[in-house]
């Protein structure tokens, strides 16, 4: 049966869309309140940045087991006591000071977090016809990256009329995941409701759980857009989630101005993910916006490390293309899809984004062991050269991402390649 556009899916929709934006700010908002952070909890580059990716480990792991639950539970019970789970760990991040119960905080934010992206896009495929899944992908990715926009120049200018309290205004933040689980709690519906005498087809010979999980490791188109998936978004959470204010303020910009810099680079997001996504469906093609994006992240993120400037358009400009480049992972969501079983897509877009997310858990720290190295102990202001010698791996990371688009990734045409050919004779 065709499904068809409905405000109560779409009201639905946006409710989880809402919680992608809140989780989305919990990932970037370290940020932008890290020199308050680092002082009040005495911390160095380091143990801030297994603070800051204490965040991502729980997400990623959680990835797969979620994808799992969403196709065996539904979304509804899940994203309520996900969004309840964030709400806690932002109380408990507000009224620490010590770095375990940061840690954990973090970790609780994470663990949460970890069931948005999955549970709106299986709610798109349940509400919305699967022709525009590209695009809903990409809006979804929109209105997600409007979190770590508000958690750039906006927070940092909320923090200014609060003197830098930042436990205040987190207590406020937990206090609005809490009436957003409420809601989402009444509100949300897994799939629309079924009509009379809808024809039901059960398919007898499901195989068991275990092997398709099996079938899922064994798929290599899997593993390579996972790859993908991985570098090409890597620096954008790099930047706009660990040292992208840092960076700039050691170029000599102010705080707010650093701030609503790094900001640029989820607008970038915000725009390219939609984009790409409708280019992509447009064109019946997933390769095309794969290479292109991945190809932006190589020129780009070479010129933010090395090009000699502290002019601020120029800035603006370039981490509006980071965020046009990262949102290359938008059609391999789509392509992922394509690639596997219809019973697996929830858990194989769980897998697409566990990779992401452990991307941004690992390597930014190894990223920030390497702008430490050399530093004297105790010395928290680094310099532009110290995150030059951290921050050269992002052109590698874009590197490895195009050439696995370019020779590793099979075109599918925008259509499942587990899809029943219906071939007329005669």
């Amino acid at each position: 049966m065709k499904q068809k556009l409905s405000l109560i899916g779409f009201f639905i929709w946006m409710l989880a869309s809402v919680f992608y934006l809140y989780e989305f700010f919990l990932q970037v908002f370290m940020s932008t309140v890290s020199n308050q952070v680092i002082q009040d909890l005495h911390l160095d580059a380091s143990s801030y940045s297994i603070i800051a990716a204490a965040y991502f480990l729980p997400y990623s792991l959680m990835q797969i087991p979620v994808g799992i639950l969403v196709d065996r539970f539904g979304a509804r019970s899940l994203l309520t006591i996900s969004v309840l789970s964030c709400a806690l760990g932002v109380f408990g991040f507000s009224i620490t000071h010590h770095f375990g119960t940061a840690f954990i905080g973090r970790a609780f934010m994470g663990l949460g977090a970890s069931s948005a992206y999955v549970s709106l896009l299986v709610l798109a495929l349940n509400w919305f016809p699967k022709r525009h899944f590209g695009l809903m992908v990409g809006i979804a990715n929109l209105l997600g990256a409007m979190g770590p926009f508000l958690a750039g120049g906006p927070l940092s200018y909320i923090l200014s009329l609060f003197n830098n309290n930042w436990r205040l205004i987190l207590m406020t933040i937990g206090g609005f995941g809490l009436l957003l689980s409420i809601m989402i709690g009444v509100f949300v519906r897994n799939s629309p409701s079924r009509k009379k005498n809808e024809i039901i087809h059960l398919d007898p010979y499901l195989a068991p759980l275990i092997d398709r999980l099996k079938s899922l490791i064994q798929n290599k188109q899997a593993w390579r857009i996972a790859l993908f998936s991985a570098f090409v978004y890597v620096s954008l959470p790099l930047l706009g989630a660990y040292w992208g204010t840092s960076y700039l303020q050691a170029k000599g910009l102010s705080r707010t101005v650093a701030a609503s810099l790094s900001s640029i680079l989820w607008i970038g997001y915000a725009v390219g993910a939609p984009l790409s996504g409708k280019i992509s469906d447009s064109i019946k093609r997933r390769k095309l916006p794969l290479i292109f994006s991945s190809l932006i992240g190589m020129i780009t993120s070479s010129l933010i490390v090395y090009l000699p400037t502290n002019e601020i358009f120029t800035f603006a400009f370039l981490f509006f293309c980071i965020g046009l480049a990262s949102s290359g992972c938008s059609p391999a969501f789509a392509v992922m899809s394509e690639n596997v079983q219809e019973n697996l897509q929830a858990t194989s877009i769980g897998f697409n984004n566990s990779a992401i997310t452990l991307s941004a858990a690992i390597l930014p720290p190894i990223v920030s062991l390497l702008i430490e190295w050399g530093v004297p102990e105790g010395v928290h202001n680094y310099s532009v050269a110290n995150f030059q010698q951290g921050l050269f791996l992002m052109p590698i990371f874009y590197t490895i991402a195009f050439f696995i688009s370019l020779f590793l990734i099979r075109e599918t045409y925008c259509r499942s390649q587990h899809q029943v050919v219906k071939v007329r004779l005669g």
